[in-house]
């Protein structure tokens, strides 16, 4: 049983109407396992794709300040200020409707719920192969019905292919539109809260009624 969020706020985050630059946002802990620095440079290759794109950072910066000084140093030294915004730790729900795609550069993860949780308010992800990335983004082997990619997968510390993931779903509103109906539905249907709790419930009864299912333990003596 997998980690849920919760699926009936989030997807409740009315997308912005205002006319607004294509907006993408990482949202993490800037730290080194994060590797913001892969991010930042995928955004300098994305701007000569989008020129007019606004990539935020949404997270703190304060775990390590030496590394979070860096990354803001490589934005200036890479022309980046007037496109990158370090906005520090947000209330994600109040950024959700107004942003087009997620992106993870994360050199290392588990289940980063972040994805599910753009996902709910249908916006797609751009996430490296680590961790349960893959399987959020693109489904499990046995999702049925398939329901297709709910955004693109990366290789790791590879700001191009970063880059072109992001430039596919910003320019292809098609394709965004797809991978955001998609990503929606996967969430509602195996990551809902909701859902998650209802079978936890269901493997306890089923284990209270079944005693011989549980596992047994040495008595010590």
């Amino acid at each position: 049983i997998p980690n849920g969020i919760d699926f009936d706020r989030l997807s409740a985050v009315a997308r912005s109407t205002e006319t607004r630059r294509p907006t993408v946002a990482f949202i993490g802990r800037v730290v080194p396992i994060k590797d913001v620095k892969t991010f930042i440079h995928a955004i300098a290759i994305l701007r000569q794709m989008v020129p007019d794109v606004q990539a935020l950072i949404l997270g703190p910066e304060d775990e390590d300040r030496e590394y979070a000084s860096e990354c803001r140093k490589l934005v200036i030294q890479s022309n980046l200020d007037r496109v990158v915004e370090f906005k520090g730790q947000v209330r994600l729900d109040e950024y959700l409707g107004a942003i087009d795609v997620v992106v993870l550069t994360s050199i290392s993860e588990a289940q980063p719920l972040v994805i599910l949780e753009a996902a709910a308010a249908g916006v797609p992800t751009v996430a490296t192969d680590v961790g349960a990335c893959r399987e959020m983004i693109m489904g499990r082997s046995d999702e049925r019905p398939a329901l297709g990619p709910g955004g693109v997968v990366t290789a790791l510390a590879d700001p191009s292919a970063t880059a072109n993931g992001i430039a596919e779903l910003l320019l292809r509103p098609s394709f965004r539109e797809a991978c955001s109906s998609a990503a929606r539905e996967r969430v509602k249907t195996y990551y809902n809260r909701t859902v998650l709790n209802r079978c936890y419930r269901d493997l306890y009864a089923e284990l209270i009624a079944r005693p011989d299912a549980l596992p047994q333990m040495d008595k010590v003596a």
